[in-house]
């Protein structure tokens, strides 16, 4: 992933500023919503009640534009459920980034649109229609700690509404390494929102183990729900 170089110490040899450069374009905490210069991403998402796979292509250092698909089961009632599937575009836009001695911080804006289907079901007939969908990311990281953020909102029609808050926060267990698997320990707290008439969750709490090594990212996690899995490859 792209990252420009933390500040070195003063008076590095050249060995320490290679090392420096490598760790900080690959052995970083966060998982960036693109990747760096005329590269693809691929993002792999699913818990018990949403999947989504999604692909964009960095155009330029801040821009990709790409393709999203989403599922998702939104609670009714009495232990019923509502499946929704859209199918869209994406843009990804980084905002701003900061390149601090011995940490780096981001700010993402992303967006995506298209069609959504709603199979029918406990009273509600199947139908079909436009969304759109924004979500604003914010995220710290030092070799060692991560802290980051993400509010989305999606609206469609008749009322469609599904809004989701997360913040996350945790440490590696060792130094980055390039050439090795970097693990860590994080915890997600996530709310959830859904259309009028529906049942709203409460904050839902998932302890995940995050690997990196090179172009890979992956998440494993549990909570009351049952496991997730995110995946990200980056060529």
């Amino acid at each position: 992933m792209n990252r420009s170089p933390f500040r070195a110490p003063s008076g590095p040899g050249l060995p320490a500023l290679l090392a420096a450069a490598v760790l900080a374009l690959h052995g970083t905490a966060s998982a960036l919503p693109m990747g760096h210069y005329e590269s693809w991403m691929l993002m792999l998402d699913s818990t018990p009640s949403t999947r989504s796979l999604g692909v964009n292509y960095a155009v330029a250092q801040t821009w990709a534009p790409g393709a999203v698909l989403r599922r998702w089961e939104e609670p009714a009632a009495h232990g019923t459920s509502l499946v929704r599937e859209s199918a869209g575009l994406s843009l990804t836009h980084r905002l701003h980034r900061w390149n601090l001695p011995h940490a780096q911080a981001n700010l993402w804006l992303l967006g995506d649109a298209g069609q959504l289907r709603l199979a029918g079901g406990h009273g509600r007939p199947a139908g079909q229609g436009g969304y759109g969908a924004a979500a604003f990311m914010a995220d710290y990281e030092t070799t060692r700690l991560y802290l980051g953020g993400s509010v989305k909102l999606l609206r469609g029609e008749d009322s469609l509404r599904h809004d989701v808050a997360r913040v996350r926060t945790g440490f590696s267990f060792w130094e980055a390494d390039y050439e090795g698997i970097q693990p860590w320990l994080l915890i997600e707290a996530e709310r959830t929102r859904y259309s009028a008439g529906s049942l709203q969750e409460g904050t839902l709490l998932t302890p995940m183990l995050r690997f990196i090594h090179r172009r890979w990212f992956v998440e494993l996690g549990v909570n009351r729900d049952g496991g997730m899995l995110n995946l990200m490859f980056n060529h």
